[in-house]
């Protein structure tokens, strides 16, 4: 008969893998020295909702027709993304701005976001996203208000 001692290859590995973490954590929490806290609070909040529609702008696509067909509604915002090549920040600024105008001029949100790619796109993006709502009517905002 046998007897196994109180450890083994299990118990060694995972006490090597506590320490690893342990150290690991500590060394994060060194390097946390309130910037990323100051940085956080100065951030613009950029995160989209998930896309429920998108429109490539090619060929003889009318943005004014497929925004009307979408039937954009509450909370729904588009967003105009143009991905540039390095040194062409201004023309595709100015193709973004155009866009901007055109969804405007339909009567929705616009959110514009150009940013420099290896590979240049244009896009715009129809997302539920826009997490502060104006005031909808009686009744309507219970969930909002606690």
């Amino acid at each position: 008969m046998t007897i196994r001692g109180l450890s083994s290859w299990q118990t060694a590995l995972a006490d090597l893998s506590l320490i690893l973490f342990a150290v690991v954590a500590a060394s994060y929490r060194e390097d946390s020295d309130g910037a990323d806290e100051a940085r956080s609070e100065d951030a613009v909040e950029i995160a989209q909702g998930q896309p429920m529609a998108v429109f490539r702008p090619v060929g003889d696509a009318d943005l004014s027709r497929w925004l009307t067909t979408q039937g954009m509604g509450q909370g729904e915002v588009a967003t105009v993304v143009v991905r540039h090549l390095p040194g062409e920040a201004t023309s595709a600024a100015r193709e973004a701005a155009s866009l901007v105008e055109q969804i405007e001029a339909g009567g929705h949100q616009a959110r514009l976001m150009v940013e420099p790619s290896r590979y240049p796109e244009t896009l715009v993006v129809i997302a539920h996203d826009q997490h502060e709502f104006p005031d909808t009517g009686a009744g309507t905002d219970i969930a909002h208000k606690r």
